[in-house]
């Protein structure tokens, strides 16, 4: 069974009603446009966008606090190899480094005018960035550093026109995306010797403007031209094949993440927020469309805590993966006779057990239903005395996502909690 992630639905069984949003607004404090962000663990996390701006959570984005980059330039991507050291790219050849989480930037020595849209690190030592100007063509190159981002070298692609995208998964294997600076589209490049020679992996009439790969197979790329409908590609075999998916969108996506082969997400204009949980294959959006604010950046730390930041100073958070805040039951509260306990472990893989309290003998079931509202199990379905119980659930069958699980009493809905199988 797929789960497929639903957001911004009213989805009503029974007395049951979902809340709207599964991703809530954090306070930023500035009114900037924020362009990336980028978390070392669960609570650590940093945000860059105009004007120099950089933001610094120790607390899971609760609190955002500013940092003094020392530039007033567009700062386009980060990246962290720890809590402690960390790299951001910008306008006018700019790359920052700081060794004490952000307290103090330094500029590196990088000899180059090119507005950087990229940086990302495969170890402590070894980086790579690249970006390029809309008024210049023939800029064949990308920048790599191998002594902990103090110097950068320029690595000439001569297959590339202007290189936009730089992104390398391993010492051997990496992507570079040409921007079309020209009419003519844009290419994917990809490399499996650290960069000594490239090959065309795909190439498109449209714009770039994402891609990611979780490991050297799977990967995403995001593409759109003009008024076209926006469309995503997605490869399992590392690029020589590549399979479109459209997620029925008109907008610009910015940026993909996925955390593993079959979760994922693409945020983009207009407060786009998209959501797969099969590879790519199905997309549904979780936010509505809302023309004026675009996302420009979106990361998870796993597969349900994941941070979105954008235009106007915009920072969202989701704990459930963007699918819900929570449910409400209608009545005022739960009888004192039956009490339904949280499931344990939960998270769960693939079995958990759910315990429940009967003080008047009655007919009881107990019902697992997907995000959907679908019911995909009964667990419980009897008369049953007076007392405590525990029952078990198999996910071995189900797909890794979010489930709900309802105690009813004689008819009646007494209780709904959820649960999370992650497999």
């Amino acid at each position: 069974m797929k789960i497929i992630i639903l957001l911004y639905f009213c989805c009503c069984f029974e007395n049951i009603c979902f809340s709207q949003s599964g991703w809530l607004q954090q306070t930023s404090n500035t009114n900037k446009a924020l362009n990336s962000v980028k978390f070392a663990n669960s609570n650590t996390g940093w945000c860059a966008g105009e004007s120099g701006l950089i933001l610094k959570t120790t607390n899971g984005g609760t609190n955002w606090i500013l940092q003094n980059s020392g530039f007033n330039i567009k700062l386009s991507s980060i990246d962290f190899t720890s809590t402690s050291t960390g790299y951001i790219a910008g306008d006018s050849g700019t790359i920052i480094k700081t060794t004490d989480g952000g307290n103090s930037w330094e500029k590196t020595n990088l000899n180059s005018g090119n507005n950087l849209t990229s940086i990302n690190f495969i170890n402590d030592s070894t980086g790579f960035s690249g970006g390029s100007n809309y008024d210049e063509i023939e800029r064949k190159y990308y920048f790599k550093s191998i002594d902990y981002g103090e110097n950068w070298d320029s690595i000439v692609c001569q297959n590339a026109n202007s290189i936009s995208i730089v992104y390398f998964y391993n010492s051997q294997i990496g992507w570079i995306v040409n921007w079309p600076v020209t009419i003519g589209g844009a290419s994917l490049f990809k490399t499996t010797n650290f960069g000594n020679n490239w090959v065309s992996s795909f190439f498109t009439n449209s714009d770039i403007y994402s891609f990611y790969f979780v490991d050297t197979l799977n990967g995403w790329m995001s593409s759109k031209s003009g008024f076209s409908i926006n469309t995503i590609y997605r490869t399992t075999n590392g690029g020589v094949n590549w399979i479109t998916e459209i997620p029925g969108t008109g907008v610009q996506i910015n940026s993909l993440y996925f955390t593993d082969k079959t979760n994922g997400w693409a945020a983009g204009n207009n407060r786009i927020i998209q959501a797969t949980t099969n590879g790519g294959i199905n997309w549904v959006s979780q936010t509505s469309y809302q023309p004026g604010v675009n996302y420009r950046s979106v990361y998870f730390t796993d597969s349900i805590t994941g941070w979105v930041v954008g235009d106007s100073g915009v920072i969202l958070k989701t704990t459930t993966g963007g699918i819900l805040t929570g449910f409400s039951n209608s009545s005022s509260e739960i009888p004192d006779e039956y009490f339904l306990s949280q499931n344990y472990p939960n998270p769960f893989n693939p079995r958990t057990f759910i315990s429940y309290e009967l003080g008047i003998t009655n007919y009881v079931k107990l019902i697992v239903f997907d995000v959907l509202g679908n019911e995909v199990a009964t667990l419980v379905n009897e008369n049953k005395p007076v007392g405590s119980y525990k029952v078990e659930f198999d996910g071995s069958e189900f797909a890794s996502g979010i489930y709900f699980y309802r105690l009813e009493v004689d008819g009646n809905h007494i209780d709904t909690k959820r649960m999370i199988l992650l497999k």
